[in-house]
């Protein structure tokens, strides 16, 4: 027969079996899972130039100025559309560039003018840009090369400009029969 004492132990040890099976069932755990995902793509920056802003799409563009027969006084312009083709807004700035063919300086001995808001106006030797807005100049015997403050354009959006030129009235007899290539650079850059 078993004593009272060895009966309690025996009840006692069933019973933290009893609590320790209870205890080890309920040590489950419950989970859930969520996922947050991003598509993430860059922007384009891009510009175009061309005559109008319908042709703005071209990385290149020969402005159509006649500057043969040229003379002292003479004076002669054409207008340059800069469009952003990107899909961001994104300010530009353009550069002037001027490019001498052999050995005579015709390029330094323009005065160049540079305008927006202008329009084209006269005929023959004496084009000119009227009205505007002044954004570059260049005068004779100065350089032609520094760049613009930024000019904002929207994505899609298109600046005209008036490029104007013209041979003073005191140009040095050397520049006969002299030629010169003159270009603008157009720049867009976002971030640093």
């Amino acid at each position: 027969m078993m004593s009272e004492r060895s009966a309690r132990i025996k009840a006692v040890l069933s019973l933290g079996i009893i609590v320790g099976f209870g205890a080890v069932s309920t040590l489950a755990a419950w989970t859930g899972e969520a996922t947050a995902t991003s598509s993430i793509s860059t922007a384009t920056v891009a510009l175009g130039v061309g005559g109008t802003a319908g042709t703005a799409t071209s990385a290149s563009y020969q402005m159509p100025i006649n500057g043969s027969s040229l003379f002292p006084g003479a004076s002669s312009a054409s207008v340059v559309v800069v469009k952003n083709t990107g899909s961001i807004s994104a300010p530009y700035v353009f550069q002037g560039k001027i490019t001498e063919a052999g050995t005579t300086t015709l390029g330094a001995g323009l005065n160049v003018v540079v305008k927006t808001g202008a329009t084209l106006s006269g005929s023959g030797s004496s084009v000119t840009c009227s009205g505007g807005t002044t954004l570059m100049m260049k005068n004779a015997g100065a350089q032609f090369g520094g760049a613009s403050n930024p000019r904002p354009l929207t994505s899609g959006g298109s600046e005209t400009l008036c490029v104007q030129y013209s041979l003073p009235v005191n140009a040095a007899n050397a520049l006969q029969g002299a030629s010169t290539t003159l270009s603008l650079a157009f720049t867009s850059t976002v971030g640093s």
